[in-house]
């Protein structure tokens, strides 16, 4: 019996890390990161600079799938980037707010990045977001309600009758013509979803009140989408399949930090969120019909997440970059340890787990006897790692821990009683 319980849990993680493990990167800066999209599997582009307007905004690019990035300013002035869209390696759109009149700020590159035009739009304090659904069909929104529009790759924006004078921070177009747009008094309190058939004219389709903040939007068609948030005190992803007008939710579990960002490839998405030590990426395999806590080791609060064919790319505070790529498994070999590295065990308030003993520890994962993941991180050198367990449902548990290069592993068993 116990030959095949080791076998199920190697297996189980060896498939588990056959799709990957979230790494950090080396963003090149330590500002604070807004947005993120990659152009293909290895060119990508992430904005953002100081939220409080104190210096100029900044950009950083791979041309490696990320693993390394040169952080370049784009302009001079004070500014910050909130959106990018990057819609092949040579063209890119940035958007933010030109701190030094208050003004939206639209960046456009067709050289890679490696010059910007700027263009500087009055009547609204900046932009949060920018989606062009076609080469030369753009869209960009923000603050005082305001959705700009170019039908001709950026060269003039127009303003739109968006119906509101909020903030609008999010948006998600499907076509050219059918698109979303959520808005709130501010870009903390983001609640309410409109909507443009025709690429023009949008209107209130849903007012989730007090009960519910967006944090990422996402719709695949007409009909279905989904949004993450929190409703005050937990995580919360709602699913639709009637064009917004009834929501469902459909994450379970109690995680109490604000979900951020989201985003889908196809039937695959992610959404993550952090608030003090509490964090999580959650990752979906059926177009958000369900999900499951994917990875808890973030270091900053994540606000942009984007996934393109195998790989995916979260971006946050204080620089974060982190990269995740679905490929091959390697060859596991599990490694026997004399002592056991868990103390106490069984255990119910806390687990320390022992890392001395494994120099090359470098991710830990535990999943339930079901071979759900319960909880992931990289590991930090330190001589042990604490885990609360309180709040846990009693029963059998399995740790694994790996090196760095995922070839070799120790699992042990874990009751929690």
């Amino acid at each position: 019996m116990k030959r095949t319980i080791l076998t199920f849990v190697v297996l189980q993680f060896a498939a588990q890390f056959a799709f990957g493990q979230w790494v950090p990167q080396n963003s090149g800066t330590s500002q604070d990161f807004w947005a993120i999209d990659m152009a293909d599997g290895q060119v990508g582009f992430a904005g953002g600079g100081p939220w409080q307007f104190t210096s100029s905004c900044v950009i950083s690019k791979t041309e490696d799938g990320g693993q390394t990035w040169v952080a370049q300013n784009p302009v001079g002035f004070v500014s910050c980037i909130f959106g990018v869209d990057a819609l092949n390696p040579d063209t890119i759109y940035a958007v933010g707010c030109n701190a030094s009149y208050y003004y939206g700020l639209i960046l456009r590159s067709f050289n890679g990045g490696q010059t910007w035009t700027t263009k500087n739009i009055s009547n609204t304090w900046g932009f949060y977001c920018v989606e062009f659904p076609t080469e030369s069909i753009g869209y960009t929104c923000g603050w005082n309600g305001r959705i700009y529009k170019t039908t001709n790759a950026g060269d003039t924006w127009t303003s739109l009758p968006s119906g509101s004078s909020q903030t609008f921070r999010r948006m998600c177009f499907v076509d050219e013509n059918l698109g979303f747009a959520a808005c709130g008094e501010d870009h903390a309190t983001t609640n309410k979803i409109y909507k443009t058939i025709n690429g023009n004219s949008w209107s209130l389709i849903k007012n989730f009140g007090s009960s519910f903040i967006i944090g990422g939007m996402y719709f695949f068609d007409e009909d279905t989408g989904v949004v993450v948030g929190t409703n005050g005190s937990k995580a919360v992803i709602k699913r639709t399949t009637d064009g917004g007008s009834n929501w469902e939710d459909v994450l379970e579990g109690n995680y109490t930090f604000a979900l951020e960002c989201l985003d889908f490839d196809g039937d695959i998405g992610w959404a993550a969120g952090k608030y003090g030590s509490n964090n999580g990426i959650f990752r979906s395999e059926d177009g958000g019909q369900t999900w499951e806590l994917h990875f808890s080791g973030l270091t900053g609060t994540p606000y942009s997440v984007v996934k393109r064919d195998t790989t995916s790319f979260i971006a946050g505070t204080s620089g974060m970059i982190m990269n995740y790529t679905e490929s091959p498994p390697t060859q596991v070999r599990p490694l026997k340890m004399k002592d056991s590295m868990i103390y106490p065990n069984p255990a119910d308030k806390s687990i320390n787990i022992n890392i001395n003993s494994f120099p090359e520890a470098k991710f830990y994962s535990i999943t339930n006897c079901n071979g759900k993941l319960v909880h992931s991180s990289e590991i930090a050198r330190s001589d042990r790692i604490i885990i609360e367990v309180g709040d846990w449902k009693k029963g059998l548990y399995f740790l694994s821990v790996w090196s760095a290069n995922k070839e070799n592993m120790i699992t042990e068993k874990i009751i929690i009683n």
